[in-house]
């Protein structure tokens, strides 16, 4: 017990956690228009492609250290010095479940030549966290970037709860479209709706996608489903549907007991508009290649 907050009696468990996870991670197969995706809780994500494994919002909290964390709903499936190789950590804002200062100084211990590419007014932040600067990728919102191994991404201004942005016209608040390989994700960051904000993800997704003309593909979307300064399930379901979302993996719940919702309610809205939305429910610590 503690102050204003509780252990709960039973923590959700991870399909694969720790070593095995980090095994399986290291043992999958990814070939071109592919990606193998990863729910590590709340919105932090591990994306292999063929060529390179990317982390967005990554987080981890020690649940035994008798702080206010050991009211986490979930177990988490890698701690910092159990991920595999990675080359690029993609952190959306300056929430500490997305830039994790018990997390990323590790990272970037174990993995130098790893990349971050943050919001610009969050440079600061990681840099007190001990990474060179030269290692940081600095966004404004609606400006985009290339890395090496064929990996582009577009940053989008998001809303949480509004937009925010300084005199530079540098955003608070990120969400980001990353391709490579022939697959689009867009990971929203923490946004409310707001004007202009799907035109703007559709012109991400076409400044990104080479490849031809016309609409271009968001082959997965991970979207929030908790509400508050976040989208619900039916924005969700929403956005989803206009932008013709090849997957909506719904995130963003299922940890903090303040803040979550039964995803199921998800799924229910989808079948309601009769099931015209392809969706995953995604498990902490499963491994699901897509393409």
């Amino acid at each position: 017990m503690g102050q204003g907050w509780e252990v709960p009696e039973h923590r959700t468990v991870p399909d694969m956690a720790g070593e095995e996870l980090r095994q399986a991670i290291e043992e999958t197969t990814v070939e071109r228009n592919e990606v193998a995706v990863c729910w590590l809780t709340q919105a932090s994500w591990l994306l292999k492609f063929r060529k390179c494994t990317i982390l967005i919002d990554p987080w981890w909290r020690d649940l035994d250290a008798g702080d206010q964390w050991g009211k986490l709903l979930g177990e988490f499936p890698l701690a910092p010095d159990e991920f595999p190789h990675i080359d690029y950590i993609f952190c959306t804002h300056w929430h500490d479940d997305h830039i994790c200062p018990t997390t990323l100084p590790k990272l970037a211990k174990r993995f130098p030549a790893a990349k971050f590419v943050v919001p610009l007014r969050s440079r600061k932040m990681i840099i007190e966290m001990g990474i060179p600067r030269g290692r940081i990728h600095s966004m404004h919102g609606n400006d985009s970037g290339q890395l090496n191994k064929g990996l582009s991404f577009f940053a989008v201004p998001a809303a949480h709860e509004e937009l925010d942005a300084d005199d530079r016209n540098a955003h608070m608040y990120l969400g980001f479209l990353i391709r490579c390989d022939g697959t689009t994700v867009f990971h929203m960051g923490d946004s409310r709706p707001y004007p202009g904000w799907v035109s703007n993800i559709k012109r991400a997704a076409r400044l990104l996608y080479v490849e031809g003309s016309g609409e271009a593909p968001v082959d997965i979307a991970m979207l929030c489903i908790n509400g508050n300064d976040n989208l619900r399930h039916d924005e969700a379901c929403d956005l989803a549907e206009i932008l013709d979302t090849g997957l909506a993996i719904p995130m963003h719940y299922g940890m903090d007991p303040g803040n979550t919702v039964d995803p199921q309610i998800f799924v229910d809205e989808v079948e309601a508009r009769g099931d015209k939305i392809p969706y995953m429910i995604a498990t902490p610590g499963e491994i699901v290649v897509m393409g």
